[in-house]
């Protein structure tokens, strides 16, 4: 190579350097998007490494989603305010891109825990508990008439937490009142709830509180002889029945075969 050349890069060691198919360059050269520095009448093309920078800016804007047409137009048509206008939307576009893969993250994470907590889980004990407040997002009062408004509120809860991006994967919940625990109505439940990291303006919350809470799991459907259990274990130790219990899946329909294989996770509040 003469010393003219010593400086340029081949098709093949640009484009290697690139880390593209020769074939992209050729595309590239075709469409004007970025030619060669430097063509030989026997058909070599040679490129600057200065010309690297360009493929770099090309490969961004192509990362971003732009397409070649409109980066031929700001690459050819140089002008700083526009290349700002540019750079700040797609800034913005990524920033919501990274909050909306932070989210899913999340949901992620918490349908994990909540697996690995159930494979390691006694489903056949009864035990006290210290639990921390968290935070509800709770339906209407549902109270007897809840199989009604299940096809109602349950929608509204998923659909809620969804577009105000509350939501992380909880499943589901159901709070069940003192008064109903005592008439042995285990299926007469007064809000459902979805657990929520914090509370908003408009949403209707409710802060389970910490402290005591009985747990226990009800394989099914079998709330009667779960909750029969849970009572008789209450009265043994000399507690009180507190305002609520909340039920929440722990195995549901995702992990498992069918709803008599569900387990769900009943924590009594008491005092």
């Amino acid at each position: 190579m003469s010393e003219e050349l010593e400086r340029y890069f081949t098709t093949g060691e640009f484009a290697n350097l690139c880390r593209v198919k020769k074939q992209t360059l050729f595309h590239y050269d075709e469409i004007g998007l970025l030619s060669p520095q430097i063509k030989k009448e026997n058909g070599y093309r040679y490129y600057l490494y200065e010309q690297f920078e360009v493929f770099q800016v090309i490969a961004l804007f192509k990362e971003f989603g732009v397409p070649l047409k409109e980066i031929k137009t700001l690459l050819t048509d140089k002008n700083p305010r526009n290349m700002i206008t540019l750079l700040k939307e797609k800034a913005f576009e990524i920033e919501e891109k990274i909050k909306h893969l932070n989210h899913l993250q999340a949901i992620i994470q918490t349908r994990l825990q909540l697996t690995e907590h159930a494979l390691r889980t006694d489903f056949s004990s009864i035990s006290v508990q210290h639990l921390e407040e968290e935070t509800f997002m709770i339906s209407e009062n549902i109270l007897e008439e809840a199989d009604q408004k299940y096809t109602t509120v349950i929608p509204e809860l998923i659909h809620y937490t969804q577009l105000h991006k509350l939501d992380r994967g909880y499943p589901i919940g159901a709070m069940l009142a003192r008064e109903q625990i005592q008439k042995h109505e285990f299926n007469n439940y007064k809000h459902l709830y979805v657990k929520i990291p914090e509370a908003r303006g408009k949403v209707h919350c409710h802060i389970r509180p910490q402290g005591l809470y009985v747990v226990g799991y009800q394989r099914g459907d079998e709330s009667d002889h779960t909750y029969n259990r849970i009572i008789r274990f209450v009265e043994e130790q000399g507690l009180k029945i507190g305002k609520y219990a909340y039920e929440e899946y722990m195995i549901d329909e995702v992990m498992a075969d069918g709803i008599e294989n569900s387990v769900t996770r009943i924590q009594l509040q008491v005092r």
